[in-house]
């Protein structure tokens, strides 16, 4: 698994990330919830991980474009995350539901050092879970990293 190396302090960066995000409008391309995590492994790691594995977009339509090109458990696996079970998941995982939802593509959140979950949905915009809130199902993703 290739090894990736988080910056320094990232998880004061990535509460300061999800505070900040915490309530803000959905937007496609923005905080939807894929874009959210990508913006939030970001933060963690100061590139884009996903860069080559899952595109970008800026609307519904794109956004369900891509979705419909991608598998994201093998885009996941490919850009170097390995599947961790929910006891073991913590902050700086991605978390993925087991099912579509209402827009045919699958729900993602990112874990933070606060034990919540940071996602989005069009009706609720930004929202910090609670982990125990996740659908039953879902799985839990962890990039491998080397910190000295």
């Amino acid at each position: 698994m290739p090894t990736l190396e988080h910056i320094e302090n990232w998880d004061r960066w990535l509460v300061e990330f999800a505070r900040a995000a915490d309530g803000q409008a959905f937007e496609w391309g923005r905080t939807d919830c894929a874009s959210l995590v990508r913006r939030g492994l970001q933060t963690i790691f100061g590139k884009d991980v996903w860069k080559g594995h899952v595109g970008t977009w800026k609307t519904r339509r794109g956004a369900l474009g891509v979705s419909g090109r991608t598998d994201y458990v093998d885009a996941l696996l490919a850009s170097g995350a390995v599947e961790v079970g929910f006891h073991f998941a913590w902050s700086g995982d991605v978390a993925l539901a087991s099912r579509e939802d209402e827009h045919g593509m699958f729900s993602t959140g990112l874990l933070v050092p606060t034990r919540k979950v940071l996602t989005s949905t069009p009706r609720e915009g930004v929202v910090l879970l609670d982990k125990l809130q996740l659908e039953p199902g879902t799985k839990f993703y962890r990039y491998g990293v080397n910190d000295g």
